[in-house]
């Protein structure tokens, strides 16, 4: 049944299974830029880094974008220390370039009717991200998604760059806003950032990878016990899941 959803088969790891890990769960955290969507699939990271470095020469900060010049991440170029005191502007520009790559995002495969599913069954669902909230913002609506997710996106600061994961804060900001205790939320996310920030926020990590490789990352480089590759499990999962008391959470909720 949803063997359509699997990029490289089925396929689950760690000592529980993806049931046991929802049915535990009220509220899910999800990461965007991976189990969500790929976001920089026809607006590509490394000519958003080039911009950055182009600004960086505007700013008058010519060794620092050569420093740069070869990145292929930009958030790598947002965290730098010694870019703190232009953080707000690259800030500025990158969310620029995040809602631009949003507007051309490539749906991850079968994320939509998994959320879907999980939102019947009285699961809160919310975003907890490294990337603009306004790129989120932009692609729930554009992907009507926005009725499951609601206004519930706890994305990247713009004060300080230190604050992005592997720091928890956007999921401390997501359990204090929605009143939801930790053990039963649970984080869905595709890098070791997204497995280091659950683990310091003492929330339950669920890895999601799309193929063996970046299965074998988060499993080799992070604390993610457990995990799946491809959406197939998880939706296969969220069909067997029991429903929670009362009617799925409203987009305020």
């Amino acid at each position: 049944m949803t063997s359509q959803y699997n990029q490289s088969g089925d396929a689950t790891w760690g000592d529980l299974s993806p049931e046991v890990l929802l049915n535990r769960a009220t509220c899910l955290l999800w990461d965007f830029d991976g189990p969500l969507c790929r976001l920089f699939a026809r607006h590509p990271a490394r000519d958003i880094a080039v911009t950055l470095c182009d600004l960086l020469v505007d700013l008058g900060l010519p060794a620092q974008a050569v420093e740069w010049s070869e990145a292929t991440d930009p958030h790598r170029i947002l965290r730098s220390a010694d870019l703190l005191s232009v953080f707000p502007l690259l800030e500025r520009r990158m969310a620029e370039e995040e809602i631009e790559a949003a507007s051309k995002a490539e749906p991850t495969l079968g994320a939509a009717k998994f959320a879907e599913l999980m939102h019947r069954s009285g699961r809160l669902l919310a975003i907890t991200t490294n990337n603009a909230p306004e790129a989120v913002d932009n692609y729930l609506n554009a992907h009507r998604l926005k009725d499951l997710f609601g206004p519930r996106i706890f994305g990247r600061r713009t004060d300080d760059p230190r604050w992005m994961k592997p720091h928890p804060d956007c999921l401390d900001r997501a359990v204090r806003e929605l009143g939801a205790a930790r053990d039963r939320c649970l984080m869905i996310g595709d890098s070791v950032m997204d497995a280091m920030a659950a683990d310091a926020a003492g929330i339950p990590f669920l890895g999601y990878a799309r193929n063996e490789e970046r299965s074998r990352r988060l499993r080799e480089g992070a604390p993610a016990p457990h995990g799946v590759i491809g959406m197939g499990p998880l939706i296969t999962a969220a069909l067997n899941v029991t429903a929670l008391p009362g009617p799925p959470p409203g987009p305020g909720s």
